[in-house]
């Protein structure tokens, strides 16, 4: 019993000093590449493929943290298959905002075949440079609506920029990159799109249109407006009703006392919402319940 006993702990010892992985010492790497050794930044972009996320993370917290000396190597890595990996290195580049990894980054964005691709339009968006644009536009009619959402949200971050490019997309864009381009339009508020918007009032968007003319606050789209709350569809009207609050002028209130007796009850109250902002006096209307009441003010 002891013989057996010693064997196993003579192979054992064996076994761990053959071992072709010794321990990584993670702290060594990392003081190696804070001193700038381009070997230790490569080391430890390889460990953003590892199955320990703990030390994936910290892999990924200390190239954040070498910047721009870590941008080179972090994109050169933009070449692997492995889906982590690659996620890592796109957020990374994000987050130090690595222009020069723009292009390797939409050609992530464009590959249909990668499910977590919205990372792509993520980091774009924190790149934040004109050059990100229409690759972002391209992104707004992806059949995953996680990539059109993230895509959305970045056009809004870069802001003006993106005005003159998306109003040229909405020109001839249909279904819900239609719809996207006219979100990020309307969260950007800026009056040169009121024309492409304007021009969408009668389209299958136009439920957005509605919504992103309010947050322009142009009072040459009340009109438009005024004629939305006519629509056959009631949250085309709920719409068009919630955005003639911030811009409505006379004619809009005139309307709006019709739309309170619409048979849709949050078509009434968004009418006697925006009515009262609109006259400054206090509306009632018609509640689910069938009892006579304000609204309720949202923006308290």
């Amino acid at each position: 019993m002891k013989a057996a006993l010693v064997i196993i702990v003579l192979l054992s010892v064996l076994l761990n000093g053959c071992s072709p992985d010794p321990v990584l010492d993670l702290a060594e790497v990392e003081t190696r590449a804070r001193m700038g050794e381009a070997a230790a930044m490569e080391q430890l972009v390889e460990l953003l493929a590892g199955p320990d996320e703990s030390v994936a993370d910290r892999a990924y917290a200390v190239l954040v943290d070498l910047g721009a000396r870590a941008v080179p190597v972090l994109t050169d890595g933009l070449t692997t298959t492995d889906r982590q990996q690659r996620e890592y290195l796109v957020a990374a580049l994000g987050t130090l905002k690595a222009t020069g990894a723009i292009d390797r980054i939409a050609a992530i964005l464009a590959e249909r075949s990668l499910q977590r691709r919205y990372v792509a339009a993520w980091a774009l968006g924190e790149i934040n440079d004109p050059a990100v644009v229409l690759p972002l536009i391209g992104a707004l009619s992806d059949d995953n609506p996680e990539v059109r959402r993230y895509a959305t949200r970045a056009l809004i971050k870069v802001n003006r920029p993106a005005v003159p490019q998306l109003v040229a997309y909405l020109d001839t864009a249909e279904g819900e990159g239609a719809a996207a381009a006219i979100r990020a339009l309307g969260d950007i508020a800026d009056p040169r799109a009121l024309p492409a918007l304007l021009a969408k009032v009668e389209s299958p968007q136009r439920g957005e249109v509605f919504l992103a003319l309010g947050k322009l606050r142009d009072s040459r789209a009340e009109q438009a407006l005024v004629a939305g709350l006519a629509d056959p569809d009631w949250q085309v009207r709920m719409n068009a009703a919630m955005a003639l609050g911030p811009l409505g002028g006379p004619a809009a209130a005139a309307k709006l006392r019709t739309t309170l007796d619409d048979e849709v009850h949050v078509v009434r109250e968004w009418s006697a919402r925006s009515l009262e902002m609109i006259t400054g006096q206090p509306v009632v209307y018609r509640n689910s319940k069938g009892e006579m009441v304000r609204p309720y003010n949202l923006y308290r």
